[in-house]
């Protein structure tokens, strides 16, 4: 075998081994309470007098301590498997879509105020997906990003980049 040959047959070997690896990569399961972040000032007062910060933390809304408007900065770029419930923001009579929200639960943005924007996740597909039911709860796998979404419905400070759906299954 000529050493041009050798070098070709040894870069497409090379190359459907990376693609292969890529391909076997499995989505990091993520769940809701995965995306608040807590407030930093607020977890650095429980350090400066410990003993009296711990009672307070123990009779006030643990909530206080968690800010549900920003993103958790290092999720974004991650390849996640998320759960919730489509909300439809554009969809053919066929049930088609290529953009909806995600929700932790049904219900949310339609009849109810929103979630937070950190409870929202804006999700796009490249080609159109079918929703069989808007009742039922879905993964979504995909890759996140904290780049925020303002829209009628709801905003969101998460989108994902949709690769495929699954039917929910604990």
């Amino acid at each position: 075998m000529n050493r041009k040959l050798l070098n070709q047959t040894l870069v497409i070997v090379l190359s459907a081994l990376l693609c292969s690896v890529a391909a076997a990569k499995e989505p990091e399961e993520l769940l809701w309470d995965d995306m608040i972040p807590y407030k930093q000032d607020q977890i650095e007062s429980l350090f400066k007098d410990p003993d009296e910060d711990i009672d307070r933390l123990v009779q006030e809304d643990p909530y206080a301590y968690l800010d549900f408007t920003q993103p958790v900065a290092a999720l974004n770029g991650r390849y996640v498997r998320i759960p919730g419930f489509v909300v439809p923001l554009e969809s053919d009579e066929g049930g088609m879509l290529t953009e909806f929200l995600l929700v932790p639960y049904y219900g949310a943005c339609i009849h109810t105020p929103p979630p937070p924007p950190n409870q929202i996740v804006y999700i796009t597909f490249k080609e159109p997906i079918n929703i069989e039911s808007t009742y039922d709860p879905y993964w979504i796998i995909g890759t996140l990003s904290t780049t925020p979404y303002m829209g009628e419905m709801a905003d969101a400070v998460y989108r994902l980049k949709g690769e495929r759906i699954e039917e929910y299954k604990q």
